[in-house]
């Protein structure tokens, strides 16, 4: 090969700077690629402020996404992406002061159907939401607790027992219960109140603690309690139905502590069509949350509206109480999103 002349090497420079430059400004190959959740970069990935969002998606709400009047505007972020109003999804206290109606999200029934868009995303109370809203990996040590050392106690929210089935089959698919592990659950229909009648809720813990240790209580209470009792009109939160049932879940919440439990998930009900029997759940439910979070074992309080809203035709059946499998399977989702959040029975 014959030498270079001086302008051949000044043409190749140039052509190795004009790459340089051009390969700066479309990303080349070696350049890192944007971290991705979802479809599009940063979709669903938890913020509180747009810069945190990328330019694909704003900060709403407490999640990364974009306003929408359809789902056609969400299919550039997601294949699966809908256009969801806010009211519905886990973050609807955030955006109770928020003018925006509806926004791109991604509805689910599992954790699986959240990987298949991202590994990062997780369902939480129905919707993807991203794992940095569960406990971290290295701070919630897996395996601590077997199947038969969680309980299940309540209503006629459990007593089907659908509930746990279907939250069992979670637990399966994401390797926290053994195949041929399951919970235990003592919830009926008969003996279901909270301070109303005897046998109640806490016989049914009793019972249970009785066979064999208990770490873990997942429990409703308190329906029961509102639909058997009365109040004199006009309801109030000093009614003596609604106080007795508030001191008895304090007391069982105290009992469970003494006896070695070490976590509580305390899921409380959708809204009632009854107007009579809203309006005394709206006013227990205060009473039942304190305590829950003043509680001398941690509780995790879980507040059903949410997951209810704007399905309430479908996960209720016609008793107006008991739920549906479509409504058994998205408690369940609820549930176990508190439990992984948390760090229970992981």
């Amino acid at each position: 090969m014959g030498r270079l002349t001086k302008s051949q090497i000044r043409n190749g420079l140039a052509a190795f700077v004009f790459g340089v430059a051009l390969c700066t400004f479309v990303n080349c190959a070696t350049t890192q690629p944007t971290e991705r959740t979802g479809g599009e970069t940063h979709f669903l990935k938890a913020c509180d402020n747009n810069a945190s969002c990328g330019d694909a998606t704003a900060c709403m709400c407490g999640i990364c996404t974009r306003p929408c009047t359809d789902n056609n505007a969400c299919q550039s972020l997601a294949a699966s992406a809908q256009c969801v109003s806010g009211a519905g999804r886990p973050e609807a206290a955030v955006c109770q002061d928020s003018p925006l109606s509806s926004f791109c999200d991604a509805p689910c029934s599992t954790d699986e159907s959240c990987r298949a868009l991202s590994s990062a995303l997780h369902c939480e109370s129905g919707f993807c939401r991203s794992n940095t809203n569960v406990a971290d990996a290295a701070i919630c040590v897996r395996g601590q607790v077997t199947g038969s050392e969680v309980l299940l106690v309540g209503d006629a929210l459990l007593a089907s027992h659908q509930v746990t089935t279907d939250l069992q089959d979670l637990a399966h698919q994401a390797g926290s219960l053994g195949a041929s592990d399951l919970y235990r659950d003592n919830s009926s229909i008969p003996g279901n109140s909270l301070a109303l009648t005897t046998p109640n809720i806490a016989s049914q813990y009793v019972q249970g603690q009785a066979s064999s240790p208990v770490k873990v209580v997942i429990m409703d209470g308190g329906g029961a309690d509102v639909l058997g009792g009365t109040c004199s009109s006009p309801v109030t939160a000093s009614c003596p139905l609604l106080v007795n049932a508030a001191v008895a879940a304090e007391q069982l919440l105290a009992q469970m502590a003494q006896e070695g439990v070490q976590q509580v998930v305390y899921f409380f009900y959708a809204d009632h069509a009854d107007p009579v029997v809203l309006a005394k759940t709206d006013l227990l439910r205060p009473l039942i949350q304190s305590a829950c979070e003043n509680s001398p074992v941690p509780c995790h309080w879980l507040d059903l509206r949410p997951t209810y809203a704007g399905h309430s035709s479908e996960y209720i059946q016609a008793d107006g109480i008991s739920p549906t499998n479509a409504g058994a399977a998205a408690i369940a989702a609820a549930i176990w999103a508190t439990m992984q959040q948390n760090c229970v029975a992981q």
